[in-house]
């Protein structure tokens, strides 16, 4: 009987590579107007464009005489792009990301005739536990896939994928890749032994492989296409040509949406999946490629973070007041944003390492200045107050009442100043003052204008009952005496809030929790060791040295006060320099570290700081104790939590069974991650996207501060045996990667008695999401450098106090908040991490009133109260509410 090949007429191109993004540009418009003449005279029928839009929006920005005959194609379904904007790193990047990578994409592709209802993530690395529950509020049912699926599922190539609240995707798998056979039967030599795929496999093997896990009886999908790959002409003669000289396969073409169709109806013993994609047996996933180029990773992280929880809810606050929710900046914010997010992200050379850092801190950069110009311009349209001579703004742009603890610079005329809301004078802690002169410098201190002197201050002050989705103004004014309290350090022998005592002993150092009585011995340490790894995976060399730092020699200084305490620990650690040195147990260099831990009112205690490296071929972990016997981690996802093996049973036969990779228990690190026993122990990262469950029982939680490496594509690693990853015959040097400069992070844990993710979500939120605080001050404009431009104040005058509206006696987690595409209604983005349902709470509608609950697209799917209904089992929604007037 003769089976039956699916043909799909695609490319995979990416963005960037080891190539420029001007390299793939170029390439990719001469490529783009070849298809278009081929589609003219009829060479090509249809195309499938990688499920993306990036590559479309740069050519036709480019290109725009050929948007008409573009857009034509789309609506005719013969180009075919869509649903992302670009291609996804699918663990790393937040919930919103992936929010916005399909919004944006859907956007473009409908502008231009008409979407894709396909996923079609051919090349990234894995695949999210929550896609089904994101992709299904866009209407998307199907999903096609390459990496991730392995035998131990026990799945065929066809199956559905499920989230924990049920919504569901059919996923097609190309387990023999995306490209295994169309250079052979383009060049003829389809059916000779010399047909291979690019990990020199034989084709009719792969075929065989792929009619035995194939769901539709003798069918398979055989893609027409690959990396890079222009458009191949004349297929339709090419699959008559082979459909008469062999009698075992008959050819023809298809799309994606056809094929998803076909399965639906002819695919027997569909299987469900209840979980992620991420195994290493028919492909490399790069379980270990998360600590590549930590330092860009983090920053986008701060991206994500300013956009979510900052700058989008301060935009729908304000837009309630009449400053216009700005569309257009974020959305290029985004967009520029997620096209970094790349499924390969920062796994490059340096050359295209730094454009993603450039264009990474160009996003940085541009959501900073928004958030200050929106600052600066309500710092001068405030209703007037005689007796306020520095107003403060101090926003909360999280949706239910909070004490936030400040610590901010505030410039004065006056070295004593008292800080005020409601004219209640508030405590605080003044930390520094400098004295300045803000006036035209001169070399002779005799020409200084003396009446040009101020005071530029730190403090930390803690600001009491700010309600969700609000501001307020205190009102900072110059004083005759002093009445800030210093910061103690003197006589000081620990940190210490209601919950936590924190000091250094013999054993380094260590925790007290009093709200359960346990004291935590040797809490947190320095791990390092070697790695022989390259930018998409670390492995272990022959010759190691486990070196561990527990701060028992380091140098510690403590400092308390009301609002917060802190403890410095300085030191270094002797490493050796190379591979070479480590072999010889030669510890010639070093690292030093300066690290600070933090206590203030939140029940997380944080960990930030740097570690200065000056060595090379090694990883650097920080480790933090825990206790019990871990068989799992429980690590947040975009929209809830997975549980993950701390040691999978592959890796006692993955060599034997020739896996392309160790199933390495390091996993991503999106959010948080916990050890759940007796006790749980809860990590949270606003910078590190990497961890591990290392040590007896699994019960310390390593995370991943850097890895140091020198190129990209090694081959036969001790974890990734064979051919280097990227080019299979080359290696490029990436000295940069080596990171031999200060490697910040910011970290936090806490400990609980029960594991509610709930619970972990909202301690992460408060901790991820950063202060949003400005002072109106005539002294120095370079604090925020957007304060230098003149800018007129609004015609009206804002309140100095004002709430949007607080969401009350909620249990779930907080998304975002943000302002419809098309229309005037505020979407609330709320859902649930647990596994039970919960209570949403009550909308205090204060200036908003609630019409609706909506998917992602807008769609209407149940009118709501101000009484939300309960959530459902890992139930993600939007609330739509109008404010009151609007509409």
């Amino acid at each position: 009987m003769r089976k039956i090949a699916h043909c799909i007429h695609h490319t995979h191109w990416d963005l960037i590579w080891y190539f420029t993004v001007q390299d793939a540009t170029v390439q990719f418009c001469y490529n783009m107007k070849e298809l278009l003449r081929a589609f003219r005279s009829g060479r090509v029928k249809n195309f499938f464009f990688d499920g993306q839009m990036a590559p479309i929006d740069e050519y036709l920005l480019l290109h725009p005489e050929d948007k008409e005959y573009i857009t034509e194609l789309m609506t005719q379904g013969k180009l075919v792009a869509g649903p992302f904007n670009s291609q996804l790193d699918c663990y790393i990047s937040s919930g919103e990301s992936v929010i916005n990578n399909l919004r944006l994409g859907i956007n473009r592709a409908k502008a231009l005739g008409c979407e894709s209802k396909v996923a079609y993530l051919p090349d990234s690395f894995g695949h999210s536990y929550d896609f089904p529950k994101i992709f299904n509020q866009y209407g998307i049912k199907d999903f096609v896939i390459t990496r991730g699926v392995g035998d131990d599922y026990g799945l065929g190539s066809e199956f559905f994928m499920q989230s924990n609240d049920g919504s569901e995707l059919l996923v097609c798998t190309m387990i023999a890749g995306y490209g295994y056979g169309c250079y052979g039967f383009k060049d003829g030599t389809l059916f000779s032994e010399s047909a291979v795929d690019y990990n020199k496999i034989s084709v009719h093997q792969l075929i065989d492989r792929l009619l035995s896990y194939s769901t539709v009886e003798n069918e398979f999908v055989f893609p027409l296409g690959f990396d890079q790959n222009p458009a191949m002409l004349d297929i339709e003669e090419k699959i008559e040509k082979y459909n008469k000289t062999n009698d075992q396969i008959t050819f023809k073409s298809t799309t994606w949406q056809d094929f998803c169709n076909h399965v639906r109806e002819k695919g027997k013993g569909l299987k469900t999946h209840k979980g992620e994609l991420f195994s290493t047996q028919y492909h490399r996933v790069h379980k270990s490629m998360f600590s590549a180029r930590a330092d860009i990773k983090g920053l986008q992280d701060a991206c994500e973070r300013i956009l979510t929880f900052e700058l989008q809810p301060m935009l729908v606050i304000l837009d309630s007041l009449g400053i216009e929710y700005d569309h257009g900046m974020i959305d290029s914010c985004w967009e520029r944003l997620v096209k970094c997010q790349t499924h390969s992200s920062a796994t490059l050379t340096d050359e295209t390492n730094n454009y993603i850092l450039r264009e990474t801190t160009n996003v940085y950069n541009q959501l900073n200045s928004h958030k200050f110009y929106l600052m600066k311009l309500m710092s001068i349209s405030l209703k007037e107050k005689n007796d306020s001579d520095y107003p403060l703004i101090v926003f909360n742009t999280l949706p239910y009442k909070r004490n936030i603890v400040l610590k901010e610079r505030v410039l004065t005329k006056s070295p004593y100043f008292t800080v005020s809301y409601n004219n209640q004078q508030l405590n605080y802690t003044l930390l520094s003052s400098t004295k300045k002169n803000c006036g035209v410098l001169r070399k002779s201190m005799e020409l200084v204008d003396e009446s040009k002197f101020y005071y530029d201050s730190e403090i930390l002050v803690e600001v009491k009952d700010v309600d969700g989705f609000s501001y307020r103004v205190l009102d900072i004014n110059d004083s005759d005496v002093p009445v800030a309290v210093q910061m103690s350090s003197v006589g000081i022998k620990w940190i210490e809030n209601d919950r936590y005592r924190i000091y250094k002993d013999v054993d380094g150092i260590t925790i007290k929790d009093k709200k359960f009585n346990v004291l935590h011995k040797q809490a947190i340490y320095i791990e390092e060791s070697g790695d022989e790894g390259d930018s998409f995976d670390y492995s272990y060399p022959d010759h190691d040295m486990l070196i561990k730092d527990d701060f028992s020699l380091s140098d510690v200084e403590y400092k308390q006060s009301v609002e917060q305490s802190v403890m410095t620990i300085k030191g270094s650690v002797k490493v050796p320099f190379n591979l070479k040195s480590r072999e010889l147990s030669e510890r010639n260099s070093e690292i030093t570290y300066n690290i600070e831990v933090v206590l203030d009112n939140h029940e997380t205690i944080q960990i930030k700081g740097y570690i200065d490296n000056k060595a090379e071929a090694h990883r650097v972990r920080l480790v933090f104790t825990g206790t019990g016997n871990n068989q799992y981690s429980y690590a947040g996802t975009q929209f809830g939590f997975i549980k993950r093996e701390t040691h999978p049973e592959a890796l006692e036969y993955w060599r034997e069974k020739n896996w392309f990779e160790e199933p390495s228990p390091t996993w991503p690190l999106l959010n948080h991650v916990s050890t759940v026993n007796d006790e749980v122990l809860s990590v949270f990262t606003r910078s590190s996207k990497e961890y591990e469950l290392i040590n007896e029982n699994y019960k310390d939680i390593a995370i991943t501060i850097f890895r140091s490496y020198g190129a990209m594509g090694y081959p036969d690693l001790n974890r990734r045996p064979g051919r280097p990853s990227g080019l299979d015959y080359m290696i490029f040097d990436t000295p940069e990667c080596q990171m031999i400069k200060k490697n910040y992070f910011d970290l936090a844990l806490s400990y609980s008695d029960k594991y509610d993710a709930n619970k972990i979500m909202k301690q992460y939120t408060e901790f991820a999401c950063s202060n949003s605080v400005f002072e109106k001050q005539p002294f120095d404009k370079s604090i925020n450098p957007i304060t230098y431009f003149p800018t007129n104040p609004l015609d009206y005058k804002l309140p100095r106090e004002y709430t949007l509206m607080s969401l009350e006696n909620g249990f779930g987690s907080f998304g975002t908040l943000v302002k419809e595409d098309n229309g005037e209604g505020y979407l609330l983005r709320l859902f649930n991490s647990e596994n039970y349902e919960e209570k949403a709470g009550k909308i205090n509608d204060v200036n908003v009133y609630v019409t609706g609950k909506v998917d992602l697209e807008g769609k209407e799917i149940a009118k709501v109260s101000n009484d939300l209904p309960d959530y459902k089992v890992g139930e993600l929604f939007n609330i739509r509410m109008i404010k009151k007037g609007g509409e």
